[in-house]
């Protein structure tokens, strides 16, 4: 199992017993080609970057975060730095670990401008990018964008076909319901061949069946405190569905998840809690949690380091620095179950 980080460009997580939410700092104080660094040196497989254009003040759609008490994942005013202007940055001071979205709402700008980005940013990393993608939530942003909030899913569908044209073949076109071209370059291609591999992030029936349709893995995230490593089944179960149906081969499908992770001492109250809240608690229960994650497929996952200072970033490094001493090292040697990829190291 490699383990990535989730980058800081949007803020602070915060768990409580039963929700998680983003607290807000401010742009100076993120830092985050230091923190892309010591990711670097402490082993960190990934460093994934998430994605908004905007957000409004406030939002009607209850976020995937928190369905059941529907509390806004982000504060009112969030400072948000941009996903791949931000990897492209972190690119340039890192030599080693890959650069990946989490997820890139793909309808929200036009294909070719996010392929050009993309391939851009693998240039620069020379191979590093993995194309995190989702179709989005937000109606209020696809409103301030002038689009269509209802037929995302069949946008994100054209988006990711384009952008596989686009960096693959000698002279893209593509022909649509929402996008059309033909006869246009798009160089240099990526340094990966045949192109950079693509995830889909979400947490639908319809998600699972579109990463197995159109992309090399899928990445649901596991945040809640009470989630658990087999919550998810029914995802790979559709995923295993549709590859079947499509004749795709999941021994080049990667599995990937998402999940808060905070190293306590033994004695924390927070352990006293039933259940107690995934990936928290000693190294050795953080550990016994990944190691289920393993068994239920996934040989990456990404951490969410949830910090109590909401006001600067001094915590996160700490906890980042923990999880690279204690948690990493044991965590390479469990082996994913499944018939899944591994994710390359």
């Amino acid at each position: 199992m490699e383990i990535g980080s989730y980058m800081n460009s949007h803020g602070l997580i915060v768990r409580s017993e039963t929700e998680f939410w983003l607290e807000n700092i401010e742009a100076s104080e993120m830092r985050p080609l230091e923190f892309a660094r010591s990711a670097e040196r402490l082993g960190y497989h990934s460093l994934w970057f998430p994605d908004h254009v905007t957000l409004p003040l406030q939002t009607t759609p209850v976020h995937i975060a928190n369905p059941e008490s529907g509390k806004r994942h982000y504060v009112e005013r969030p400072q948000l730095m941009d996903a791949l202007t931000t990897m492209a940055a972190v690119a340039a001071v890192t030599e080693r670990i890959k650069l990946a979205t989490s997820v890139l709402i793909s309808p929200y700008r036009p294909p070719l401008h996010d392929a050009r980005q993309f391939a851009t940013v693998d240039w620069l990393s020379n191979g590093r990018v993995i194309a995190g993608v989702g179709a989005g939530w937000a109606k209020e942003e696809f409103d301030a964008l002038l689009l269509d909030h209802d037929k995302r899913g069949e946008m994100t569908d054209e988006c990711i076909q384009v952008y596989k044209t686009s960096w693959e073949d000698e002279t893209p076109q593509f022909e649509g319901e929402f996008y059309r071209f033909s006869n246009i370059t798009m160089d240099p291609k990526p340094v990966q061949k045949p192109r950079p591999p693509i995830v889909f992030g979400g947490m639908s029936r319809a998600g699972a069946r579109r990463a197995a349709r159109l992309c090399d893995g899928f990445y649901p995230i596991f945040m809640h405190p009470a989630a658990r490593p087999h919550d998810l089944d029914h995802f790979q179960d559709e995923i295993r569905r549709e590859a079947e149906r499509v004749g795709k081969d999941l021994s080049e499908f990667m599995m990937i998840g998402l999940v808060g992770v905070r190293i306590t001492s033994a004695d924390d109250p927070s352990l006293k809690r039933d259940p107690r809240p995934i990936c928290e608690g000693t190294p050795e229960m953080i550990l016994e949690d990944l190691q289920q994650f393993a068994e239920a497929g996934y040989s990456l996952m990404v951490l969410h380091q949830d910090c109590r200072d909401t006001q600067s970033v001094g915590e996160l490094f700490e906890r980042m620095e923990q999880c690279g001493e204690e948690i990493i090292p044991t965590a390479k040697s469990f082996k994913p179950g499944g018939e899944w990829m591994p994710v390359p190291a």
